[in-house]
């Protein structure tokens, strides 16, 4: 059965920017104060992973107090298709508070190391470029990456998998070189799993005539993905690749300990 996957712009982007924005404020003005300022920017961070793990959960039909319990549960008594849930939410979980730690300092790289409050306005603007204009496309991907993980669970691995596009006038030509081609499941290539690129569509199904068709027609791929996607959630891999630019910067003793606590909260540490 096909899974067309549409991506849909989530109204909330903006109501969660908000958040973000007040805890922001109240770093600034918490400039002088550099244990209150890393509490305040503890608390950015943790919004920012919250929203993202939020996409995940919605893409993989997972609620958030059950999305604990199997997190939790370490294996014991649980489905198949419980321990496949557990195995993706780890990975996405790792990788996503991991993108926050990183897409937080990245913005702070653009700040100067000594705020003053005078020029707000200005250091607001780049909170919005990260965490409204950036994270809506970084949300997009999160949800197309999750609800593909979520249909490629229920594939058998003798299924037979084809990579679709739209077959608009918006697909990238690129994309389009590869509608059709197919592979077993147990061999198709992490790299094509959608979504490939920014603002990717393109959507995978098991077997039919399209399957036999493509399974024949193999284009290479390789050098053609952006690096930032050629891992796959479907597979447990990653959302976003070390490939992505937030992750150049090094992290600070007192950031990889928010990030350790963040992810012990969700016990995958």
């Amino acid at each position: 059965m096909a899974e067309k996957v549409e991506i849909q712009q989530n109204d909330k982007g903006h109501e969660e920017y908000l958040l973000i924005l007040d805890a922001f404020r109240r770093m600034v003005y918490n400039a002088e104060n550099s244990a209150e300022q890393l509490e305040v920017f503890d608390d950015i961070i943790s919004l920012r992973a919250s929203f993202l793990i939020d996409r995940v959960l919605d893409g993989l039909r997972i609620d958030f107090d059950r999305a604990l319990e199997i997190l939790q549960s370490k294996n014991i008594s649980l489905t198949e298709r419980e321990e496949l849930e557990r195995d993706t939410l780890v990975a996405a979980i790792d990788n996503l508070v991991d993108f926050a730690v990183a897409e937080e300092v990245a913005m702070m790289q653009e700040l100067p190391e000594t705020l003053s409050l005078a020029e707000m306005e200005t250091y607001e603007q780049v909170c919005q470029k990260y965490n409204e204009n950036y994270a809506e496309a970084e949300n997009a991907q999160v949800l197309h990456s999750a609800t593909i993980a979520a249909w490629w669970m229920g594939v058998s691995m003798e299924s037979i998998v084809t990579f679709n596009t739209q077959n608009d006038e918006r697909v990238r030509a690129w994309h389009q070189s590869f509608d059709g081609v197919s592979y077993l499941k147990s061999e198709f290539p992490p790299e094509l799993i959608p979504p490939i690129e920014w603002a990717c569509r393109c959507y995978l199904t098991s077997d039919g005539y399209g399957s036999v068709w493509g399974s024949i027609l193999k284009p290479d791929f390789k050098g053609s993905v952006n690096p930032i996607f050629t891992e796959s959630l479907a597979t447990g891999g990653r959302i976003f690749s070390l490939s992505h630019s937030y992750f150049q910067y090094p992290l600070p003793t007192e950031v990889e300990a928010i990030k350790l606590r963040i992810k012990r909260k969700f016990g995958i540490v």
